[in-house]
């Protein structure tokens, strides 16, 4: 299961809801949030918006696996790829 399908399928449980109602009130078709939980599919940027105006919450709120681990690899004496460029400093000279 992806981060995004973790709590997609956390928000159901806190707030009662069945996944047909999130697909009516999202305008994303049951399956694609089904297999977005079970693991099958990506969620795109497109339904976290939706998904977001239907939960009321940050878009962000999704990818929050994929921001921690951006914000893990920040720092000084950062090389990953997935850091920001600015964090990287070369001052051995």
């Amino acid at each position: 299961m992806t981060s995004a399908g973790i709590i997609i399928n956390t928000l159901l449980l806190d707030k009662n809801l069945e996944l047909s109602e999130v697909a009516r009130g999202s305008e994303i078709p049951k399956e694609d949030l089904l297999a977005t939980i079970d693991g099958k599919k990506r969620l795109t940027i497109e339904n976290a918006v939706k998904l977001s105006k239907f939960f009321e919450i940050p878009a962000e709120f999704f990818f929050t696996e994929s921001a921690l681990v951006n914000h893990n690899n920040i720092g000084e004496r950062s090389n990953s790829n997935s850091g920001y460029i600015g964090t990287y400093k070369n001052n051995d000279r």
